[in-house]
């Protein structure tokens, strides 16, 4: 993992504007009396104000038709006008809402609160969403554990849970942790927010991970605490809010994620308030996990069950530098969140082209596990999906307490399952320890 560059902040707005303010003027006029002939700006506008949602550090690169300083303020002199600011303690947040946004939400909106009703036309069965909600929650806890320096690979991490054993080290139990909080979510979703489920929410999420149990359950009481790059250590992207400030910000985000008086669309401000917590940090460890914690709680709360089937930092794994950087542009551009805001509706576009991905392929596996039980009419269903497991992973051996977990059965019923499977020479059953295992028998008993 390579180390990421530091963003050039904007230039300083009132010295721009008065080195360039007749330039400024002249294509405002330009722009807003519709005297643009040739199409330029309003082009500009569309690029980098709405298709690609722009910051000085990537614009100053660009072939623009005039000097970079002089389309970054005329780009920022537009987005003037359509922010929405948020006061959260002394500071004040803002973002835009872009049009693509209202797009990509409605196509969520369409889906809720349905879940996987109206990806396809064919439905899943119950059993395969089942399969598939238990994954994505697995997927997520893990994701979102090593984002957060969780040292594990996701195979050793899903046998653990699958088997429902005990965590050997930290990185294993951070892993448990946030997986049981998420399954959690839904019985605080009814819950406002406040100040104690934030607190207990970390709580839950750092159990037994941290130097000291006082900081599961408190905020911190330092200034300590910095947000440092993972490769080069002395480079430090954030510095949180002084801690004294913490219980009024704090008091202000839930006011604010409670409050209907001005409508914001619940998953933008989902996306909100996971950027603020990162942002205000008021624990000493945890404040990642607990913030994906919260977008979670939120869409759930507002009844966007497909949620659940969605593992958004799965996705962020495969490039942490770029979850960082959205945090970083908005930092350096006056607080701005659009662009942080930008990052994640695109994850979430990723996570549910995913899903339709994944509902297409489990219909095609579930259409030959039924032509598969079709030929051994005495198998159930849930047995020729076991089957199918082995047959995808035909070298890989299977315990009694792994199938349990996965199919979410109890371990006698499992353990009948795969002997029935054996029993018809599906499978070889052999001793790993004192530990049955079971493996498929490729060649069917001939």
């Amino acid at each position: 993992m390579k180390s990421m560059r530091q963003l050039e902040k904007p230039p300083d707005e009132n010295k721009l504007f008065t080195k360039h303010r007749n330039v400024l003027l002249e294509l405002v006029s330009t722009y807003t009396n519709q005297r643009d002939t040739s199409g330029e700006l309003k082009q500009l506008v569309k690029k980098y104000n709405d298709t690609e949602y722009i910051h000085w550090n990537e614009l100053r690169y660009k072939k623009l038709p005039r000097d970079p300083e002089v389309i970054w303020l005329f780009l920022t002199f537009l987005r003037k006008g359509t922010y929405r600011p948020i006061k959260i303690g002394k500071e004040t947040f803002r973002f835009i809402m872009l049009d693509r946004f209202q797009r990509h939400l409605h196509l969520i909106d369409k889906a809720s609160p349905a879940s996987f009703d109206w990806l396809v036309e064919d439905n899943l069965s119950e059993s395969g969403r089942q399969q598939y909600l238990i994954n994505s929650l697995m997927e997520e806890a893990i994701a979102s554990s090593q984002l957060e320096g969780a040292a594990t690979t996701r195979p050793v991490a899903k046998k653990m849970l699958r088997e429902g054993k005990k965590p050997k080290n930290q990185s294993e139990r951070m892993i448990l942790n946030n997986y049981l909080t998420i399954r959690k979510l839904q019985q605080w979703k009814n819950l406002p927010l406040s100040r104690e489920l934030i607190l207990e929410i970390h709580q839950e999420i750092t159990q037994s991970t941290l130097e000291s149990e006082a900081d599961e359950k408190q905020f911190r009481t330092t200034n300590d605490v910095v947000v440092r790059d993972k490769v080069d250590y002395k480079k430090i992207y954030h510095y949180p809010p002084d801690f004294n400030e913490i219980p009024a910000m704090i008091e202000d985000l839930c006011a604010f994620a409670n409050g209907e008086e001005e409508f914001i669309h619940p998953i933008i401000k989902a996306i909100i308030i996971h950027f603020l917590i990162g942002y205000i940090h008021p624990f000493n460890d945890g404040n990642g996990r607990t913030a994906r914690a919260l977008f979670y709680w939120y869409v759930l709360k507002h009844r966007y069950d497909l949620f659940e089937y969605l593992s958004i930092s799965r996705i962020v794994i495969n490039a942490p530098a770029k979850y960082t950087r959205a945090y970083l542009e908005t930092e350096t551009d006056g607080n701005d969140m659009t662009y942080f805001i930008d990052f994640n509706m695109n994850l979430i576009n990723k996570a549910l082209e995913e899903l339709k991905r994944y509902i297409v392929e489990k219909q095609k596996e579930e259409k030959d596990l039924l032509q598969l039980v079709e030929q051994m009419p005495d198998l159930s269903f849930r047995q020729a999906e076991m089957l199918k497991d082995f047959i995808k992973h035909p070298t890989r051996p299977y315990t009694v307490s792994e199938l349990a977990g996965k199919f979410k059965i109890s371990i006698p019923t499992a353990r009948v399952d795969l002997l029935t499977l054996e029993g018809k020479g599906q499978l070889k059953k052999y001793l790993d320890g004192n530990r049955q295992v079971f493996i498929y028998r490729g060649d069917h008993g001939e």
